[in-house]
């Protein structure tokens, strides 16, 4: 005996998920959050990255500008040591550097007594070079001090998290 049955008609037949079928499924959304994990990490670490480079390289621009600074003064052995002197030690630094180190470069000088000058090169990036320069009574340059130093930017408070408790 044969029964036929209408197109469209509601039948009582469940659909039954065995334990493959399940264990699949599983699977499927564990390599879904752990794909999502893997992009996140991915760009975190590529964002990091990216900041490190950054880091470096205007850690390179101070570098070349006092490297210059220190090569200009010396080429002025016989230049009294004035701060018009290190103004134009300045001016011929920033010339002999690639554009990028004149353009982001601030340079920062003070000269003590009469023989010893503090410079400092900073980028934008928080790191300031610090440098202090003697100059020998037959006007040769001496590199006293040549220090790599990370300035903290104060944060402003946030207020009172916890409502006074």
């Amino acid at each position: 005996m044969t029964i036929f049955r209408r197109s469209g008609a509601a039948t009582s037949e469940n659909v039954r998920m065995g334990p493959l079928a399940l264990f699949t499924l599983m699977a499927v959304i564990c390599l879904a959050v752990l794909s999502v994990l893997a992009i996140s990490t991915a760009n975190a670490t590529m964002a990091m990255a990216q900041r490190r480079a950054d880091a470096t390289t205007q850690l390179y621009m101070d570098e070349e500008v006092a490297q210059a600074f220190v090569a200009a003064l010396d080429a002025r052995r016989s230049a009294a040591l004035t701060n018009k002197t290190i103004r134009r030690a300045t001016k011929a630094a920033l010339k002999n550097v690639s554009a990028d180190a004149a353009e982001q470069v601030a340079i920062t000088t003070s000269i003590e007594g009469r023989n010893t000058i503090n410079a400092s090169f900073s980028c934008g990036n928080g790191r300031q070079l610090d440098i202090t320069l003697r100059r020998d009574n037959d006007g040769a340059i001496s590199i006293q001090r040549w220090r790599m130093m990370a300035v903290v930017n104060d944060e402003p408070t946030i207020g009172d998290l916890f409502g006074g408790f």
